[in-house]
């Protein structure tokens, strides 16, 4: 009966070791849903700064290494795999990428309308833009909750991140 104890103890206790996402404990009415977040290794071969929107790279991963992300401007893909947040990755890093929650998004310099859902940008690799008038929307991977602020070359929005 000990041992039975004992290896029960055990089991529990290694289970709650490692969590590859992290998953808030709880959320505050005021302040709007917390971000959730992935850890990723950038293989774009360039920084991405953070807000930039981040696709599996696929081909490189080994079975041990599956979080690799790039860029792309491929407009048709379902490879989104989040926004990097809440800090830039240098080429060949480690950081974390948002996949649920409002985070701060990169987009063209024409920007987006509040409510605009959006996809990957179909001319700068990173950015997001306007799902409805590059494709339909089942490409989508969140929805613009502000307006714009405008930087000369893109342009940045609050966005909900749908975490699919």
């Amino acid at each position: 009966m000990k041992k039975l104890f004992l290896v029960s103890l055990a089991v529990l206790l290694m289970g709650g070791v490692a969590w590859a996402i992290s998953f808030p404990q709880s959320e505050k009415g005021d302040v709007g849903p917390y971000v959730w977040t992935v850890p990723v290794y950038n293989n774009s071969g360039s920084n991405m700064p953070a807000g930039t929107v981040a696709v599996w790279q696929i081909t490189s991963s080994t079975g041990d290494d599956d979080n690799y992300v790039t860029t792309s401007t491929d407009v048709d893909t379902f490879l989104v795999a989040g926004v990097i947040y809440p800090n830039a990755i240098a080429s060949t890093d480690t950081g974390t990428m948002a996949v649920h929650g409002v985070v701060t998004v990169l987009v063209g310099p024409d920007g987006v309308a509040e409510g605009s859902l959006l996809c990957v940008d179909n001319t700068t690799a990173g950015l997001a833009n306007n799902c409805s008038s590059l494709t339909d929307d089942s490409n989508a991977f969140g929805f613009a909750t502000t307006g714009v602020l405008t930087h000369g070359t893109y342009a940045e929005v609050k966005a909900f991140l749908f975490g699919r």
